[in-house]
């Protein structure tokens, strides 16, 4: 749910809230609750309170969020704080809602994004601190299931780099959480290569959404610049592995002394599986740069 029900700056009850998101929270809100939307797309709402502790500086700019878990050392695998992790590559949005001491009603602070995660320790046991950012504006609105469908066929050609980066502080270039969700929207999380679908078993999909012009080359973050692939094969496809025709056939990289080659070369002259119906394509101009990047 990229796009919520509830403007920036609306004050709302725990009710107002548990109907406007079509969810509930049992006897009180907590700090982090993971949801899906009815296209079973993950998101999250995000609470603080100025007793929480945390002062209004969470209102605005980047701050601090510690994660769940009030006694003993925090774990990285329970619900909220692992889909917070999944967060930080982008994909999922969170919701954030803050309530000053005095205050009865939460106020909308719309979306936040999960720049990072570190543990520390805090009054004798292991916390997980989330590095949050506010966002300054709502998109315009949700990504649709064929998102970037009819991009392919637009007149002018992509633009392969962006001109300027915005970095996290642990130096990784930034990653538009939109990309990530709109990528395995349009491809209908299946990897394009082995036309896999797997997910966990609490529903989260395995299949990533890659850059075919890679970000450390600041490729754009656009639905022509992506593609759906599963770990191996997006491992694969980053390390030179194996590229794409500009018929969208698996190519192989030449390579027979090295481990993998063999389990690679049996994908030689598969077509790439797209969702049946979608016109959605990588741009062959990013295809190729791939190609060329990577000396086939």
């Amino acid at each position: 749910m990229e796009t919520a029900p509830v403007a920036v700056g609306d004050r709302l009850a725990k009710a107002e809230i548990e109907e406007a998101f079509d969810t509930g929270f049992g006897y009180q809100i907590s700090g982090i609750n993971p949801r899906r939307d009815a296209r079973d797309r993950r998101y999250v709402l995000l609470f603080a309170t100025e007793d929480g502790p945390y002062d209004d500086d969470v209102t605005r700019g980047r701050f601090e969020y510690v994660g769940e878990g009030l006694d003993g050392d925090q774990s990285e695998t329970s619900p909220g704080n692992s889909t917070l992790i999944d967060a930080v590559d982008g994909g999922i949005p969170v919701h954030f809602f803050y309530k000053p001491t005095d205050a009865k009603e939460w106020e909308y602070h719309g979306l936040v994004s999960v720049v990072d995660h570190e543990f520390e320790e805090r009054d004798g046991r292991d916390v997980i601190v989330f590095t949050m950012e506010n966002r300054s504006a709502e998109p315009d609105s949700e990504p649709s299931d064929d998102a970037g469908a009819d991009a392919n066929a637009a007149a002018d050609p992509p633009k392969l780099t962006v001109e300027e980066d915005r970095f996290v502080e642990s130096r990784r270039r930034e990653r538009d959480p939109e990309f990530v969700e709109d990528v395995r929207a349009a491809y209908d999380r299946t990897c394009v290569v082995c036309g896999r679908r797997r997910e966990t078993p609490d529903g989260r999909p395995e299949v990533e959404a890659a850059h075919v012009y890679p970000k450390a080359e600041r490729g754009v973050d656009e639905v022509r610049n992506g593609v759906t692939l599963c770990r191996l094969h997006h491992w694969a496809f980053d390390a030179g592995w194996i590229a794409f025709t500009d018929d969208y056939e698996v190519v192989v990289k030449d390579a027979p002394e090295r481990e993998g080659y063999y389990e690679f070369k049996q994908l030689e002259g598969d077509s790439l599986v797209f969702p049946e119906g979608s016109s959605i394509r990588p741009h062959p101009d990013f295809v190729a740069k791939h190609r060329e990047r990577h000396g086939f």
